[in-house]
C-alpha cells in the first residue's frame, strides 16, 4: 500500500489512477464472466456456484469503484482513507469498512 498523500493534487491523482485500475479490473471481469457462461452453456453444463462467484468479485469492484467515484465527485475532503485489513477506501468519519467491516479506528 503506497503512503497518505499529502496535497490535494497528491490525492486526487491517486484517486483517478485508483478509479482508472477499477474500470479496466470491471471490464475484465465482466468480459471473463460473460465468456465463462457462454463455454458453460454450449457444453449445456452450467455451474451456478463457479458463476455466482465471478459475480460477487465484480460486485465488490463495482462497490469499491463507486465509493472512489463517489469521493472523487464530492472533493478531496470526503475521503477518510483506505481501509488498513483489505485496502478499500473509506469516506471521512466512517466506522467501518464497507467491503470487509473492519472497525476503522478515528483520524
Amino acid at each position: 500500500m503506497s503512503p497518505t498523500p499529502t496535497s490535494p493534487q497528491e490525492t486526487n491523482s491517486e484517486l483517478i489512477a485508483q478509479r482508472d485500475r477499477l474500470i479496466e479490473q470491471f471490464a475484465t471481469l465482466q468480459s471473463e464472466l460473460g465468456g465463462l457462461f457462454y463455454e458453460m452453456a454450449i457444453r449445456d453444463h452450467v455451474v451456478m456456484e463457479v458463476l455466482v462467484g465471478r459475480a460477487a468479485e465484480l460486485q465488490r469492484i463495482d462497490t469499491e469503484l463507486a465509493a472512489v467515484q463517489r469521493v472523487l465527485e464530492s472533493g478531496d475532503s470526503a475521503a477518510g482513507g483506505n481501509c488498513p485489513s483489505c485496502g478499500a477506501l473509506y469516506a471521512r468519519g466512517a466506522a467501518f469498512c464497507a467491503q470487509c467491516a473492519t472497525p476503522l479506528s478515528a483520524p
